[in-house]
């Protein structure tokens, strides 16, 4: 299989606190594709907090510790016992680091081993599925704002900051982490692409449009095209795209 990834820093900042990981290497404010062992792989996107100070270096140090889970042997509960150390490790880190201790990050991945494959997340990066030219959103955002959409509070959900999470790895509490999804998703395993999206660029364009980027080829210039699109709409904030295509 093939993956591609292109991630920007947002106009507004010093860093990008978006990263990605793939084939146990991290990338951030790049483009770069690569052939994926389907029977071996961990692909995953990361998006620092960024009201917490530290979100960059929260992304990144999720996603270091997470290219290195064992994939021989990999179960549902052995991955969820993992994700939980990683969040220990992460609180620890960021204990030591007195103007970082609430550092965050929100995490989407899917991990492909023999085993089977499966689906993780938290926080507010998304996962897509194109079947036959439709998208299909795989992951909910763990924001106040899908809660209340969620319990039909709709006025209120128009007033709440749409980006507020509401589980992240990190964010100095261990409760934070409670919200972690994982399965062992049918749909991600006969999907032909999947897409894995930040919020500077689901929160600017609609379903549509990103049903037209993932149809045909992927490339670097598509990609900077979706990203500049985004930027029209208004997003100054990181932006990274990244598509496995099982074709």
């Amino acid at each position: 299989m093939k993956v591609f990834v292109y991630s920007e820093k947002g106009t507004t900042k010093k860093i990008c606190e978006d990263a990605a990981v793939i084939n146990r290497e991290i990338f951030s404010d790049t483009y770069y594709a690569c052939e994926a062992d389907a029977a071996s792989c961990i692909v995953a996107l990361a998006d620092g907090v960024g009201g917490n100070a530290g979100g960059d270096c929260a992304s990144r140090y999720v996603l270091d510790q997470m290219k290195e889970i064992p994939m021989i042997g990999i179960s549902k509960e052995m991955l969820k016992q993992y994700i939980l150390e990683v969040n220990k490790s992460l609180l620890q880190y960021s204990l030591n680091r007195p103007t970082r201790k609430n550092m965050a990050t929100t995490m989407t991945g899917v991990i492909f081993a023999s085993e089977g494959i499966y689906l993780y997340h938290i926080g507010n990066t998304r996962l897509y599925l194109l079947q036959g030219n439709y998208l299909k959103q795989v992951t909910q955002d763990q924001t106040t704002y899908q809660w209340l959409i969620n319990r039909g509070q709709l006025e209120s959900a128009k007033q709440c900051n749409k980006n507020e999470i509401m589980y992240c790895m990190g964010g100095g509490n261990e409760k934070f982490v409670s919200g972690i999804l994982i399965d062992e998703n049918t749909s991600v395993k006969t999907g032909k692409r999947i897409l894995m999206t930040t919020d500077g660029i689901h929160e600017y364009l609609a379903i549509d449009e990103l049903e037209e980027f993932m149809i045909g080829d992927i490339s670097e210039k598509k990609m900077k095209q979706l990203a500049e699109m985004a930027s029209l709409r208004g997003s100054v904030d990181d932006k990274t795209i990244l598509v496995i295509d099982k074709t």
